[in-house]
């Protein structure tokens, strides 16, 4: 089965992992824009990496990645939650682009953004660096080696018809029984990621790819996590947009085909409003009346 994540820790080495291979949901992504090859590889990749990246956290929330103002791919956004819930979309300079130009040229420009939200309170974390490298995995590994401070290693692949990827991190372990058994443990895992080709990543199933890495250390496993696409859009929010907008843009443009359209960049559901329900937008909110003075 693809759509799989699986995250490890190699306690003897200090090292953790995870592990992805997405099929079905990747494919539903690219559905829903006519992406050129290259841009629909990299955003496989992103998810890949969203997914990954969503195993070091240490709460129930959202992680996103977003890549915003390169000279061709303008914009590259994923998320991943704790559930398991994908989704991401890309946006492409309107000129034209010849996208053999690679990935380093292609987002020339670009800030890298990770932006952390829990569920349950109200810290927000984001970081933000240049981008840097000529594969997004250069770059995000530069981001943990600047941000983080943490060394990091990834391996990621997309081909239009599967996306995966592979996370390696030290752990911060110091001192005390959680101190590696292993010094050269970071160097030996690092030579093994070496002998992976994106090729052999696409084509194994995530499982299968760890076992073979890393059959001879003692592995402590989570429960793989079932990845869907799932989109966050919905009538109440689409609504929301249109009173941003205002009044008078949001008659104005149901004013050509009799109501106004929303199409979800995500997922492609297109939502209408025709006028009367406009005009219900903006009626006022009525107020509740106070409760009765006690006697």
């Amino acid at each position: 089965m693809t759509d799989l994540l699986h995250a490890f820790v190699l306690p003897e080495l200090g090292v953790r992992g995870a592990a992805v291979r997405l099929g079905a949901g990747y494919r539903e992504v690219l559905s829903h824009q006519p992406y050129p090859a290259a841009v629909g590889r990299w955003l496989g990749e992103a998810l890949s990496a969203a997914a990954l990246l969503q195993t070091g956290i240490k709460f129930t929330g959202r992680l996103s990645l977003q890549l915003q103002g390169g000279s061709a791919l303008e914009l590259l956004y994923v998320e991943s939650t704790s559930e398991g819930d994908l989704r991401g979309i890309a946006r492409v300079a309107e000129r034209p682009v010849d996208w053999n130009i690679g990935f380093g040229q292609a987002v020339e420009g670009a800030l890298l953004a990770i932006t952390l939200e829990p569920y349950q309170r109200g810290d927000r974390y984001q970081g933000i660096v240049p981008l840097a490298g000529d594969s997004l995995s250069d770059a995000l590994e530069g981001y943990f080696a600047q941000s983080e401070q943490l060394p990091t290693r990834l391996l990621l692949a997309g081909d239009g018809e599967h996306a995966a990827g592979l996370l390696l991190q030290r752990l911060p372990f110091e001192g005390g029984q959680n101190r590696p058994i292993d010094p050269d443990g970071w160097n030996r895992v690092e030579h093994l990621m070496g002998t992976i080709t994106p090729d052999e990543l696409l084509g194994t199933t995530s499982e299968l790819l760890v076992h073979r890495l890393f059959h001879e250390f003692d592995r402590i496993n989570r429960d793989p996590l079932p990845l869907h696409v799932r989109c966050r859009c919905s009538r109440d929010k689409v609504a929301d947009v249109l009173r941003r907008i205002g009044r008078d843009e949001a008659v104005a443009a149901a004013a050509n085909i009799g109501h106004a359209e929303v199409i979800c960049e995500f997922c492609g559901k297109v939502y209408r409003f025709d006028p009367i329900e406009i005009q219900q937008l903006f009626l006022p909110v009525p107020v509740a009346p106070l409760p009765p003075r006690p006697q």
